[in-house]
């Protein structure tokens, strides 16, 4: 048994990546799930899925190969890529079968491909302007990038001292179930100053500051899940910068303040940043829903049988047919999914599912194969007499 995963290196927060993904079987094999999953790990070493695509569900697939096409979505609050916090992402596409001889046990069949996540805040430059005891304080943008200079400029009296510190914050922020939001795992990096400048007794002028080449850029991302039952749940990380400023007087009072400022990140580049999420699908299917002829009936109290026959003008490989019964024309019972490596012209495929629920009056049937095509049909329950 093997899985061939296949997706672009890299994609944007808020945009979708499509996946092909290739599972050879060699045997005849019950499965409990397989499907894919994006997903980091947090400093704690555990895993954090973003988002789940499933593609089999419990049931019986024939030896054989299945193809498959998905879609990840990528939340636009995920946090990117960021090798300085050693927050990297891979797709991870998953089998969960059952051993050989064995019942109720299981082992799963992995495929791993990593996956760059791209992200951009941007920030306008603004003016800041201030006054404070007297003393004014400007700088003509807040937002520069790696290498320029920042000129602060200042007109004061009384000072014996001005000293303007460049510091860097940065962090992650992780907070779960298991540690709340004090987590042992990690270790919280106090204010850093990269740069200081002073003037004696400035009247004045201006002190110039270079933010160093290496400088990370300023981002504040906060992730956190949709899912009610996951809310606890949150990751993020930020890089903030400032000016630090102490303004020493002659008397000996000492004044603090800051200026926030905003580290740019360097343009992308002319394929953007935000992709289109629902681009045209790879595997293109052409077969109508017509094309597959859906007889199903109620044989006993607690099983369906149904009948799928294939009255296309060609065979077709790699199919799976999912049965989800219908309770109350609203509650969805357990999925059941059988798969078959060939389905020839005029032949029909049988499939019994079991009703683990009463009151269930139709189904749902899920037909999926390796070209792309999907058809789903809701059928109601011919009870026999």
């Amino acid at each position: 048994m093997s899985i061939e995963l296949r997706a672009k290196d890299s994609a944007a927060a808020g945009s979708s990546i499509r996946t092909i993904t290739k599972f050879d079987l060699a045997d005849d094999t019950k499965i409990w799930w397989g499907g894919l999953t994006l997903q980091t790990n947090l400093p704690c070493g555990n895993e954090l899925p973003l988002s789940t695509s499933e593609i089999f569900c419990e049931g019986f697939l024939e030896n054989g190969t299945y193809i498959r096409e998905r879609e990840l979505s990528i939340s636009r609050r995920a946090v990117p890529t960021l090798i300085r916090k050693n927050i990297h992402y891979l797709i991870k596409a998953t089998l969960s079968v059952g051993k050989p001889g064995k019942h109720g046990e299981e082992f799963k069949i992995v495929s791993e491909r990593p996956i760059k996540i791209r992200s951009e805040q941007k920030f306008e430059p603004n003016p800041v302007s201030l006054t404070i005891k007297g003393m004014s304080f400007s700088i003509e943008k807040d937002s520069v990038l790696p290498g320029e200079i920042i000129k602060l400029n200042y007109k004061t009296e009384g000072l014996k001292l001005l000293t303007v510190n460049l510091v860097h914050d940065t962090n992650i922020n992780c907070a779960c179930p298991k540690y709340a939001k004090v987590c042992v795992h990690i270790k919280r990096n106090p204010p850093e100053t990269l740069t200081t400048v002073e003037e004696k007794n400035p009247t004045q002028g201006y002190l110039s500051l270079r933010i160093p080449q290496y400088a990370e850029h300023s981002y504040n991302y906060f992730w956190e899940p949709t899912e009610r039952t996951q809310w606890s749940q949150t990751f993020g990380a930020y890089s903030y910068w400032y000016l630090d400023v102490i303004c020493t007087k002659i008397t000996g009072e000492s004044i603090k303040f800051q200026i926030p400022i905003n580290i740019l990140l360097p343009p992308l580049g002319d394929e953007g940043l935000f992709e289109e999420s629902k681009a045209k699908g790879i595997l293109q299917g052409k077969i109508l829903p017509q094309s597959l002829e859906v007889a199903v009936e109620q044989k006993e109290d607690k099983r369906l049988s149904m009948h799928v026959t294939n009255n296309t003008k060609k065979e077709l490989k790699g199919v799976t047919i999912k049965v989800v019964g219908i309770k109350e024309e609203l509650f969805e019972t357990a999925p059941y999914m059988l798969g078959v490596k060939k389905l020839p012209v005029g032949k029909e495929v049988d499939l019994n599912y079991e009703l683990r629920e009463k009151k269930v009056q139709s189904f749902q049937l899920s037909f999926e194969d390796n070209e792309g095509n999907t058809i789903n049909k809701r059928i109601k329950i011919k009870h026999s007499t």
